[in-house]
C-alpha cells in the first residue's frame, strides 16, 4: 500500500492548521492583554493547548485507524493521547513569558506534540513501525531523523511520556505502517541518508549546507524581522529579563566616579559589591564601566528592564552588568533585549546576575547580530533537543532553556563568548 502525496499533504496540513491557529490565538491574546497577569496567561494557554491538542490527537487517531484498516491489521481503535497538563503549560509560560514569539511557539509545539504522542503510543501498543516524514521546508535535524527510515516502535522514541524532538514551525509528522509493503509517496530515507553522510554525518554541517543553498530565500523571510529588532535595540539600549515590557517607576542616574582599569582587584571588588547589593532587588539595576573607567549606576525601578541609552556612545567597548529580579529572571540573558542591545550599542562585555546565577557574554568581534540571530533562531527551534543532549528534561525548561540556547548558539558559531556560574545557594 502506498499513501499518496496528496493524502499525506492533506493530513499534515490539517495538523499544521491546528498548531498554527493555537499559536496565533496566543499571540492575539498577548497583544490584547499583555503578559502582566501570569495566572491568566497560563489559563488561556492551557485552554488553547487542551482544545487544539485534542483536535490534533483526534486527527492522528483517524489517520492511524485508516491505515490499520487498509492494512487489515486487526488492531484496536487508536486511543488519543492526553494534551499537555496544566503544570506543563505553566512551566512553558513561565519560561517564555518575556518573549511573545517563544510563547506562541510553545503553544504550537504542545498542540503538535499531542498528535505525535497519539501516533507513537498507539504504534508502540500495536507493534507497528514508524518513520519521521519530511514535509515542506525541512530543517537538517528533521532530515537526519528521516534518514533513519522505518523503525520498530519502541519506548526509546518516547521520553518522559512524550514524543521527542517536536518543534514549532515544522510540518513534518510521524507515519506508521503495519507491514513492510506500506510506504509514503516521496519519502526517501536513502536520499536523506546520503545527504547526511555527504555532510560528514554532522547535523550542524547539514544546516550550513542547507543554508548556503537557500540563503537568499531564508534571508528574504527574516530580513524584516532583523530590521525591526535591530531598530528597537538601537533606539532603546535596554537590558532586561522582560525585554521592553513592564512599567517604569522613578528613574535614577548616578555618576559614581572613576576606577583604574589596570587595577583588577579594584574593578572586581566594584563588580562584587554591585552583585551583593542588588542581586535580589525586586527591580532591575545596572552598572556601566566605560572604556575610560567612568562608572555609572542606573535604574528605572522597573522589574523587567533598565534603559541605559542616555549614555549613548559611552557604551561602546564598555563593561556593564545588570540584575534580573527573582520574580522575572529567566536565569540567563533575554534574547529579545539583552543580546540585541549589546550588539547594537557596542558593549564589549555584558554580565547579569540574579538570585542564583551570574552570567557573562563577551560580544564576538567578527560576528554580526544578523549572523548570530540566524543561528540562534535555528537553535531555538530545537532547544528541547539540545537540552536533552545535556541530560535535561521538561522540568528544566524554566531555569535552563535560554542558557542552553545561548550556549549552543555560541558553540555552533565557534566562539567562547558565554558562561554562567552559580553564585547564590
Amino acid at each position: 500500500m502506498r499513501i499518496t502525496a496528496t493524502a499525506w499533504a492533506a493530513y499534515t496540513q490539517q495538523l499544521a492548521k491546528l498548531n498554527k491557529k493555537a499559536g496565533q490565538l496566543m499571540a492575539d491574546y498577548i497583544a490584547a492583554h499583555g503578559t502582566g497577569d501570569t495566572d491568566a496567561l497560563i489559563a488561556y494557554a492551557h485552554a488553547l493547548v487542551t482544545k487544539y491538542g485534542e483536535g490534533s490527537a483526534e486527527l492522528a487517531c483517524q489517520m492511524y485507524d485508516a491505515l490499520a484498516a487498509a492494512a487489515k491489521a486487526g488492531v484496536p481503535a487508536a486511543e488519543p493521547a492526553q494534551p499537555a497538563s496544566y503544570g506543563e503549560v505553566a512551566r512553558m509560560v513561565q519560561a517564555t513569558k518575556a518573549s511573545q514569539p517563544q510563547m506562541q511557539q510553545g503553544v504550537s509545539r504542545l498542540v503538535k506534540r499531542a498528535g505525535a504522542d497519539t501516533t507513537l503510543k498507539n504504534a508502540l501498543r500495536d507493534g507497528a513501525e514508524w518513520a519521521w516524514v519530511p514535509q515542506g521546508d525541512t530543517c537538517a535535524f528533521c532530515l537526519t531523523l528521516a534518514s533513519r527510515g522505518w523503525q520498530k516502535a519502541s519506548q526509546a522514541a518516547i521520553k518522559g511520556g512524550h514524543a521527542e524532538h517536536i518543534h514549532a514551525n515544522c510540518d513534518c509528522e510521524f507515519a506508521v505502517r503495519f507491514h513492510s509493503g506500506t510506504s509514503v509517496a516521496g519519502y526517501d530515507p536513502e536520499k536523506y541518508l546520503r545527504q547526511y553522510r555527504a555532510a560528514g554525518s554532522d547535523v550542524n554541517a547539514m544546516r550550513r549546507i542547507d543554508y548556503a543553498a537557500r540563503k537568499d530565500a531564508i534571508n528574504a523571510q527574516k530580513r524584516a524581522a532583523y530590521a525591526v529588532r535591530k531598530a528597537e535595540a538601537t533606539l532603546h539600549s535596554q537590558r532586561g529579563s522582560g525585554g521592553s515590557s513592564g512599567q517604569n517607576g522613578e528613574t535614577v542616574h548616578r555618576f559614581l566616579g572613576k576606577v583604574d582599569l589596570n587595577d583588577a582587584q579594584q574593578v572586581e571588588a566594584l563588580k562584587d559589591s554591585f552583585c551583593s547589593n542588588y542581586a535580589s532587588s525586586k527591580v532591575e539595576n545596572m552598572m556601566v564601566i566605560t572604556r575610560n573607567g567612568e562608572v555609572y549606576y542606573m535604574t528605572d525601578n522597573n522589574p523587567r528592564g533598565v534603559d541605559c541609552s542616555y549614555l549613548d556612545g559611552k557604551l561602546k567597548d564598555s563593561y556593564n552588568i545588570h540584575t534580573h529580579p527573582p520574580d522575572t529572571t529567566q536565569y540567563s540573558f533575554s534574547l529579545d533585549a539583552d543580546i540585541p542591545a549589546a550588539f547594537a550599542d557596542g558593549t564589549r562585555i555584558m554580565e547579569a546576575v540574579d538570585h542564583k546565577y551570574r552570567y557573562r557574554f563577551v560580544v564576538p568581534e567578527n560576528i554580526t547580530f544578523e549572523q548570530w540571530d540566524r543561528v540562534r533562531s535555528d537553535v531555538q527551534d530545537h532547544a528541547l533537543l539540545y537540552m536533552a543532549e545535556r541530560g535535561m528534561g521538561v522540568d528544566d525548561i524554566e531555569e535552563n532553556e535560554l542558557h542552553v540556547i545561548i550556549e549552543e548558539t555560541c558553540k555552533q558559531l565557534g566562539v567562547t563568548s558565554y558562561s554562567r556560574w552559580e553564585v547564590h545557594k
